[in-house]
């Protein structure tokens, strides 16, 4: 399985090199799931290399719009239950977008048409009752809805977050049979930065205990329970300060891998 996957959310060209007059191969449509290599930038157009059928390599353009890079995460939350829905296959109507599917219980008129419920829960800590929930409808008679769940540690891909903030779900996919909607509001971990977050930890804990254990060779200081307290906030003055460091590091090794 590749790591790392763009949805594709309009039609674009794929092209054989990334040169505006290079062979057109196909066009992706919206909804694909493609993966991808690396951004590259010539001639001032910056390119996404991704990977066609048996590891042939393809080139579209970052265009505004055009695609969401598909975020690898972790879940942090001790679990999460979301759905995933099809469109019944004697279903003749046209198909309709989510907001005109899912419904908050009580919407909908159980005179007029079939009703289904579905239960949406993010359970952060079931100990200290930290948890959401929302009880959502659709019409059965539209679509079938089944239920999906994913436990602490369990990955997944977020295949869309909307920026809107009236917008209650993420798209998530595991790439192992388990697709579907989540609250947006569930807890996870971006898998990419959790290197940044253990590197730049061992680091601080290394560097606090050295200056620590240097000053008290040369009898600078005395072990106390304050000097313990202060190296705590040393070490999280550092940590905050390895971060950022980090995160430039990081956004300058991207600019060079555009480049070759």
């Amino acid at each position: 399985m590749k790591k790392r996957y763009l949805k594709i959310l309009q039609a674009l060209p794929v092209y054989a090199d990334h040169e505006n007059n290079a062979k057109k191969i196909l066009t992706l449509t919206p909804q694909e799931l493609i993966p991808f290599n690396r951004e590259k930038r010539r001639n001032g157009i910056n390119w996404m290399e991704i990977y066609l059928e048996n590891d042939k390599i393809g080139y579209i353009k970052k265009l505004p719009g055009a695609f969401y890079k598909c975020e690898q995460v972790s879940l942090d939350d001790e679990s999460v239950k979301g759905f995933s829905y099809s469109y019944r296959t004697d279903n003749t109507e046209e198909q309709l977008p989510m907001d005109r599917l899912f419904f908050p219980q009580g919407y909908l008129n159980p005179d007029k048409e079939q009703i289904g419920t579905i239960k949406l829960e993010c359970i952060e800590k079931a100990e200290e009752n930290k948890m959401s929930y929302i009880d959502l409808e659709y019409p059965a008679a539209l679509i079938d809805v089944e239920e999906i769940r994913f436990r602490k540690g369990d990955k997944f891909y977020i295949t869309h977050k909307s920026d809107d903030k009236h917008d209650i779900f993420m798209e998530v996919d595991n790439f192992l049979g388990k697709q579907g909607f989540l609250l947006k509001k569930t807890n996870t971990s971006n898998l990419e930065d959790k290197w940044m977050y253990s590197i730049s930890i061992t680091i601080a804990i290394l560097t606090v205990l050295g200056i620590f254990l240097g000053f008290l060779a040369n009898g600078w200081i005395v072990v106390s329970g304050l000097m313990i307290l202060v190296g705590i906030v040393v070490a999280f003055i550092f940590v905050f300060v390895l971060q950022i460091i980090l995160m430039i590091l990081k956004g300058i090794f991207n600019q060079i891998r555009k480049r070759f």
